[in-house]
């Protein structure tokens, strides 16, 4: 138990650590956004060197999410993820002077009683008995979701590159991309949590002798350019901010889904704290789409001008950053 609970702390901090490191980092590119566009030359170094510490920041944010997710149970880091949309709006609110109005002040609130209840109530340990060989998958029900999962992820990018399916108003892309973005990102983090179960080669000979692991890390990788090249599409062909709300729902709720089907986090708990956790899971979604609501009224509208299509890609480069899209003016 002693060690679950540093399991649990150690796992937690690393969430919180790959959600302040994105969110600040995030905040820098915006603030470097602003620089840029008041078009003042004496600021072009400082606008040029905020943004590069953004981009580091928002980079080395990555080791921690995945380590964290190999450590402690997918609900915890899903929520926590949730959370992130706060802090971020919080840093906006701060140092951008993008105001919080109260609807987003609301969600803030609702966000972090839901984090809360989960944090609380919710799943401390991977419920490790066994840790599978190598060559293994601890939990054999993946292969089935993985097959109906990757199969309908490829007939979505079939659609999104296909003529066929096109249409003049682009209400195509308006479907596809947030359900291939979604699914995409959440089947990456299902290989992630997977990875807490197998056991971790000790050594470069190790590698290939491990195919499981080898080939989780690797599949991992292709579904996260996938995520990102899938982010850049969209940011070019629907309103940004429709695509990453609808986005982030989606994959939330895959990976809440994920958290009780496949991974099981909440049959060996206490049936009250399951049903408190799932609710504060819940809770904690709805609160950062409260945030961040998708403006669906911008559908149909004009693409994104190319001008302003680079500094979209530089905040919507991953599903991770929710808050990315957010009108200046509200």
């Amino acid at each position: 138990m002693v060690a679950d609970n540093e399991c649990f702390v150690l796992g937690l901090g690393l969430c919180l650590l790959n959600c302040l490191l994105s969110s600040v980092g995030f905040t820098l590119q915006r603030k470097a956004q602003l620089l840029s566009e008041q078009a003042n030359l004496r600021d072009t170094w400082r606008s040029q060197l905020l943004w590069a510490a953004g981009v580091v920041l928002y980079i080395s944010a990555a080791a921690p999410d995945v380590i964290a997710y190999t450590l402690v149970p997918q609900v915890v880091c899903t929520t926590v993820a949730c959370f992130r949309l706060v802090l971020v709006t919080f840093l906006a609110h701060t140092f951008l002077q993008e105001r919080v109005q109260m609807r987003e002040a609301i969600g803030m609130a609702v966000c972090s009683v839901g984090t809360s209840m989960c944090l609380i109530y919710g799943p401390r340990s991977l419920d490790v008995s066994v840790i599978a060989p190598t060559a293994d998958l601890y939990h054999p029900q993946v292969w089935g979701y993985l097959a109906i999962c990757l199969v309908l992820l490829l007939a979505l990018l079939a659609v999104e590159h296909s003529r066929w399916f096109s249409t003049k108003d682009g209400a195509m892309h308006y479907v596809v991309l947030p359900l291939a973005t979604g699914l995409a990102f959440a089947l990456e983090k299902l290989f992630n949590t997977e990875l807490g179960f197998v056991q971790t080669p000790t050594s470069l000979r190790g590698l290939l002798d491990a195919p499981a692991w080898t080939g989780m890390v690797l599949v991992m990788g292709a579904l996260g350019l996938t995520d990102f090249y899938l982010n850049i599409r969209a940011a070019a062909r629907m309103p940004v901010q429709v695509f990453l709300p609808v986005s982030f729902a989606l994959a939330t709720t895959l990976q809440f889904f994920q958290s009780m089907s496949i991974f099981g986090e909440f049959k060996a708990m206490v049936p009250l704290h399951a049903a408190l956790s799932i609710c504060g899971a819940i809770v904690a979604l709805s609160g950062a789409l409260l945030i961040q609501p998708p403006k669906f009224g911008l559908l149909g509208g004009p693409e994104v001008a190319a001008e302003d299509l680079e500094g979209m890609l530089v905040k919507c480069d991953g599903i991770a950053k929710p808050g990315c899209g957010k009108d200046d003016d509200e």
